[in-house]
């Protein structure tokens, strides 16, 4: 089998990162190193991020983003050894299998210090040039579509949908 790039994400306990860090990063390369793995890349995240929902009753988790290389028949049994002797301080975990062809360059930004922040810059919502509001497509001035004020068309070839009803209004009902 040929031997693959993975990248897992880690949320682990916040507060047992703080006075057990060392242990648990040991204990997460022993897992992978176990199987035969070997780490490319290893380090935080981010501390102490607050999360979108409790997970095991912590509101806070600390990530650690590890970047291997492993046969993929080995993957599924590192997973499981992991959550076997992690389950007091792995509150979640997500593998992804890197691409040969952004190998190079996902190892080169997780290598460098500001990595995380470039990363997480790019992640932000940007309008796209495709992108277009409802003012822009009424208006043929701004370069948009104009309107030829009947229904709108089905592309799929069949006939227009028919336009909604509006909203009836009920009583109330008597007691």
């Amino acid at each position: 089998m040929p031997i693959e790039l993975y990248e897992t994400m880690y949320v682990l306990d916040a507060g047992k990162m703080s006075s057990e860090a060392d242990a648990i990063k040991t204990a997460i390369h022993t897992a992978i190193e176990k199987q035969g793995g070997e780490i490319v890349v290893s380090r935080p995240w981010n501390e102490n991020q607050k999360l979108a929902y409790p997970i095991k009753k912590q509101k806070k988790g600390y990530f650690h983003i590890v970047y291997y290389k492993m046969e993929s028949t080995k993957q599924a049994a590192m997973e499981s050894d992991l959550r076997l002797s992690a389950t007091e301080y792995l509150l979640r975990h997500l593998t992804s299998h890197v691409d040969s062809r952004y190998a190079d360059v996902m190892l080169q930004i997780a290598r460098e210090e500001q990595g995380s922040a470039f990363a997480l810059r790019g992640m932000k919502d940007e309008p796209s040039p495709t992108d277009i509001t409802p003012s822009v497509i009424n208006d043929p001035g701004a370069g948009g579509v104009p309107d030829m004020g009947g229904p709108i068309p089905n592309l799929n070839g069949g006939p227009a949908p028919a336009p909604r009803r509006p909203r009836r209004e009920t009583a109330e009902k008597p007691e």
